[in-house]
């Protein structure tokens, strides 16, 4: 088992970051919830003649 900062760390204790997409108001506009969708792009290319892999 190990501790941080003096106290034991175990799984019930650990914060645990969920994300859910949630409807609300943003600015006074009501909103849907929204999924985040990622891109499907290679991530690769030429920037200012340095080629990348990302």
């Amino acid at each position: 088992m190990t501790t941080y900062r003096g106290i034991k760390v175990t799984s019930d204790n650990v914060a645990r970051d969920e994300k859910s997409p949630k409807a609300g108001i943003y600015r006074g506009t009501k909103h849907d919830a929204v999924k985040s969708e990622k891109s499907n792009t290679s991530g690769e290319g030429i920037y200012r003649g340095v080629k990348h892999v990302a």
